[in-house]
């Protein structure tokens, strides 16, 4: 493929000699012609038109409606630079504007759905309150939406469209060959600042952590195959075959305690739907909290203050002076946790149905009701989709309990009921992420993703209200670092090198990437699409005939 690219660059360059040598020789042999004198007759004017007409190139051919902006612009920009607006650059422009517009439309899209699906939710179920939201506060929230949804257009077309400009630019100061390792990386990380059009109010450090983590995550996949000792040494963790287990552990292991004990470092639906389903009451989740904040600091809690929170028919539990007794209620530990667990099943079903049902509808269609075979395989997907998933929730919650009982009751007796404090809760929560190998292994990776990056974000929320990071640090707009950061690296893994790393993605993520930039953008720099699986199988085919001898 490199020897059939060489050869058509070669081609072109022929091609463009050429047309040069001729366009001389036409204008030379017209001015030779204009000097003889104005004695010229009619069959010299018509040689002088075949010259012209001879040296000009071919005639191209109609353009669709589509590229006549490109066509437009581009002689606009061949004015500018004086005539030196060739094919490649008129190439270079078209990639930049299908970026842009294909950037701004996924954006569109994506907000103006969520803000229309939101207010609609808001409207049906919050009828009573929306109807006081009349005149002023109903505009302000309309134009906030709006503003919003604008918002998120220009910011997706500006990081697609600044990074192909970034990537052509590139290209022609320093070089194709010399700059492919990383040209990328440095196109992305300029181009990931982008993120400062979302506004100044509201910055984005759930998203840019998130990202910032999937693409150390696909950083390390493809370190796991680099040439150096040093990349490999670190990526090595992945090899592990629950790796993301133990990744799972540790961002529970600071959620929870976040929510148990720090409520204000999470996102107010984050908690809620912690509260929700963790199947206990909220008196006793807050007399939980009550007591592990009196053992840590007897100053800012008076005793037994979570007396106050126990309802009457419940009054025979002040006699407790442990979470554990407070969350057993007079029962036995494995009746409790298998009553639990039952009660607790049939009500995680019906937050997973719309979950894996609904994308079926979307997908499919009316292929569900013409195709009988592929309606039972997706209704028998859907259903162990569901099931699998519920019983993971579940076993999620129960494991919760269990382990902070657990390490409560073997805790208890050795360091005393006053010294639970928030470094025991801290160590009872880290086997609750083990739950998620009840899950599918697809998914596994996904949640630990995304756990991880609400645990970070929290961590770092904690470590400002303990004082661990000093003022000097703290930076208002951080978030733009963060994201340009991970931008930078996927775009790294996804075109430096002609593209040798892109097996690290999932083939959903990269489908939309491809989209954007297209799939041999990386070596064509064109938005050129073509099957996704046998463009990630090549590169391991050519690998492996490499190896064998």
């Amino acid at each position: 493929e490199r020897e059939r690219e060489r050869e058509t660059e070669r081609e072109r360059e022929r091609e463009v000699m050429r047309w040069g040598r001729s366009n001389s020789e036409a204008e030379a042999s017209v001015s030779t012609e204009g000097v003889r004198g104005n004695n010229s007759s009619d069959d010299d004017g018509e040689v002088k038109k075949q010259i012209v007409s001879f040296a000009s190139p071919p005639e191209s051919p109609p353009e669709s409606p589509s590229s006549s902006s490109v066509s437009s612009l581009s002689d606009a920009l061949r004015k500018c630079f004086g005539g030196r607006w060739g094919e490649e650059e008129k190439r270079a422009l078209e990639r930049v504007q299908n970026a842009t517009f294909r950037g701004a439309a996924i954006g569109f899209v994506l907000r103006g759905g969520y803000v229309s699906f939101t207010s609609a939710l808001s409207l049906v179920l919050k009828s009573r309150k929306r109807k006081s939201l009349d005149g002023v506060d109903a505009k302000k929230h309309s134009n906030r939406n709006a503003l919003s949804v604008l918002r998120w257009t220009a910011f997706l077309g500006s990081l697609g469209g600044s990074y192909v400009a970034l990537d052509e630019t590139l290209m022609r100061l320093v070089g194709k060959s010399k700059s492919k390792k990383w040209r990328g990386l440095v196109s992305g990380t300029v181009a990931g600042s982008s993120i400062a059009l979302l506004g100044k109010k509201d910055p984005q450090y759930a998203m840019s952590i998130y990202v910032l983590l999937r693409a150390i995550w696909l950083f390390l996949r493809r370190s796991r195959r680099s040439g150096s000792r040093v990349l490999r040494t670190i990526s090595a963790p992945l090899e592990m075959p629950n790796a993301d287990v133990l990744v799972m552990c540790l961002a529970c292991t600071q959620i929870l305690y976040a929510w148990l004990m720090q409520p204000r470092t999470l996102p107010l639906t984050y908690s809620k739907f912690l509260d929700k389903h963790c199947g206990k009451p909220e008196w006793m989740i807050q007399s939980f909290r009550e007591i592990i904040h009196h053992n840590t600091d007897s100053s800012s809690i008076k005793y037994q203050s979570w007396h106050r929170l126990i309802p009457p028919e419940a009054n025979h539990l002040k006699r407790c002076g442990t979470p554990y007794g407070l969350v057993m209620q007079g029962r036995y530990q494995l009746w409790h946790h298998i009553l639990f667990f039952l009660t607790e099943y049939k009500r995680k079903i019906p937050v997973y149905v719309p979950v894996y049902f609904l994308p079926a509808l979307l997908v499919h269609r009316q292929k569900l009701f013409t195709k009988p075979k592929l309606l039972k395989s997706v209704l028998y997907k859907s259903v162990a989709g569901t099931m699998q998933s519920a019983f993971f929730l579940t076993a999620f919650c129960t494991m919760a309990w269990t382990s902070t009982c657990g390490f409560a009751w073997a805790c208890a007796p050795v360091v005393g009921k006053e010294n639970l404090n928030t470094r025991w809760l801290a160590f009872s929560l880290f086997p609750i992420g083990s739950s998620v190998i009840c899950e599918k292994r697809s998914r596994r990776k996904e949640l630990a993703a995304y756990c991880s990056a609400r645990a970070l974000e929290s961590f770092m929320l904690c470590a400002l209200a303990w004082g661990w990071i000093p003022k000097k640090m703290h930076w208002k707009r951080f978030d733009i670092a963060l994201f340009s950061l991970g931008v930078g690296l996927i775009m790294h893994c996804y075109t430096d090198s002609e593209g040798d790393y892109r097996y690290t993605f999932r083939s959903k993520y990269l489908n939309v990437i491809d989209f954007v930039f297209g799939n041999t953008g990386h070596k064509l720099q064109k938005i050129r699409h073509v099957p996704s699986t046998s463009d990630l199988v090549r590169p391991y085919l050519m690998k492996q005939r490499s190896r064998s001898p």
